[in-house]
């Protein structure tokens, strides 16, 4: 195999290519306030807070309130747009269920 100079002389390039895609998907944010929030999604802040208010987003899986701000996870809200249920979502619900058939029987 035989590989010309030109090809040796992009291989530093190749790397440093390589290493900025490496950095941007490290500095990727995990959380996002509200306005980032909207921003992302498309949707109004109005539609934002309702979704919250009516426990479209959950408290403790897809934001946080750690004061006045609200803080939403990124990945949850990327689970929840692709309708993917995480662990916390599922045990949330078993426990709204068997809560529910305690109360029947």
């Amino acid at each position: 195999m035989t590989i010309s100079l030109e090809n040796l002389e992009l291989i530093p390039k190749l790397l440093d290519e390589i290493k900025a895609l490496k950095l941007n998907i490290s500095n990727e944010k995990k959380w996002l306030n509200t306005t980032e929030l909207c921003a992302y999604i498309g949707y109004s802040i109005d539609s934002v807070h309702k979704m919250v208010k009516e426990n479209t987003f959950i408290d403790g899986i897809h934001y946080y309130q750690p004061s006045k701000k609200l803080l939403f996870d990124k990945h949850e809200i990327d689970n929840w747009i692709v309708g993917f249920k995480s662990d916390k979502a599922r045990q949330n619900v078993n426990l709204v269920v068997n809560e529910i058939l305690a109360n029947i029987l």
